[in-house]
């Protein structure tokens, strides 16, 4: 059987994304969090949640791009989207301004749900300017291949050359200690009500070498 090369193999660098690589994100992050407890959690159908889950993703990418900060490897092994300091909270007029592609993913009453857990988490979110790493997702046939590693570096070197730390939810336990090794830590617990557990991380900035 062939094996599928790694990230280091083929050379793969990350670059920002841009509009025309939004179908092509989505279906990447889609694959990537097919059995993700919190997007289960969120789209509860488990009949309609693979048509589902690209709109999500698609959404969220449209929302983050004008932050200049969504990153791709070439051949969309991995996306990472990021927010950057003081602008990682999705402000209320988006979802209105959004309101039909939101309710076409989660519908009236799961949209409602969705708000309600987001607030939740949103509660416990850090203050103190950070990036925060919305989202990060490798495809299935290339994970553990070091590609998630390519997406996530050049904007971590990014934050790390102005000193600032980053942040982000784990949604799996089994993903700490990958998060581990770029220098985040766990700060606790968070327990959605009626739902999956999250474990939030703090990155403190590293000097440059």
């Amino acid at each position: 059987m062939d094996t599928i090369p790694t990230a280091r193999e083929t050379a793969v660098s990350a670059r920002p994304a841009t509009w025309a690589d939004a179908d092509a994100i989505a279906a990447t992050l889609a694959e990537a969090f097919h059995d993700d407890p919190l997007i289960c959690f969120l789209l509860k159908d488990a009949a309609s949640r693979p048509a589902k889950m690209p709109k999500l993703f698609k959404l969220l990418f449209k929302l983050g791009l004008p932050h200049g900060a969504c990153d791709v490897t070439t051949g969309f092994e991995a996306v990472a989207l990021w927010r950057p300091p003081n602008a990682w909270h999705i402000p209320p007029y988006q979802y209105v301004t959004n309101g039909a592609a939101f309710i076409d993913v989660f519908g009236l009453g799961g949209g409602l749900q969705v708000m309600g857990a987001m607030d939740y988490i949103e509660k416990r979110h850090p203050h103190e300017p950070h990036w925060y790493l919305q989202t990060i997702g490798t495809d299935p046939a290339n994970q553990g291949k070091g590609y998630g590693g390519v997406v996530i570096r050049r904007q971590l070197a990014i934050a790390d050359a102005a000193g600032t730390p980053a942040y982000l939810e784990s949604s799996k336990d089994t993903n700490i200690p990958i998060y581990q090794s770029f220098g985040f830590e766990v700060t606790g617990e968070i327990a959605i009500p009626g739902g999956p557990t999250i474990w939030p991380m703090w990155r403190k900035a590293r000097a440059s070498a």
